[in-house]
């Protein structure tokens, strides 16, 4: 009976130990998969607000009311326009690679920096450029904006 006695201590015991390590290994899974998707979501994220913003830029240069009279002017709506779309908690970093208001040519790299879920840090960065094809505010021809990766 002594023996018997022991060997359901080992068996509750073991389904203790297995359901322990069940747990865990679903919680692995879990944090893997919040990652991966955070990750995609925060790239999603970068590559929408960066087009959005530069399409917004060009836009400005087509209309005569409001349009910025200096290239400085011009990169600050952008960049406005830029962090107000970011929801994330995150910190954005961008560089203007090339900004002519002249040929309508603007070029950005935008660096998305955030928190994994177990407190490291990630990254996402997006490359644009966004090239006014023609326009005439004059005679009011319709434009095309050209977006390149």
């Amino acid at each position: 009976m002594y023996a018997s006695g022991r060997n359901e201590l080992g068996d509750g015991m073991r389904k203790v130990l297995i359901t322990v390590l069940g747990i865990v290994i679903i919680l692995i899974f879990i944090i893997t998969y919040y990652t991966l998707h955070g990750r995609e979501i925060r790239q999603t994220e970068l590559n929408n607000a960066v087009v959005s913003s530069m399409q917004s830029a060009m836009e400005m240069l087509l209309v005569e009311e409001g349009m910025p009279q200096t290239e400085d002017e011009w990169i600050q709506m952008f960049l406005q326009s830029l962090a107000v779309q970011i929801d994330s908690v995150s910190e954005l970093t961008v560089r203007i690679l090339e900004a002519d208001m002249e040929k309508g040519l603007l070029s950005v790299e935008a660096i998305l920096t955030f928190p994994h879920p177990l407190g490291k840090t990630g990254s996402v960065s997006c490359y644009r450029t966004v090239i006014l094809e023609s326009y005439s505010v004059m005679n009011k021809q319709q434009s095309g904006l050209q977006i390149s990766a």
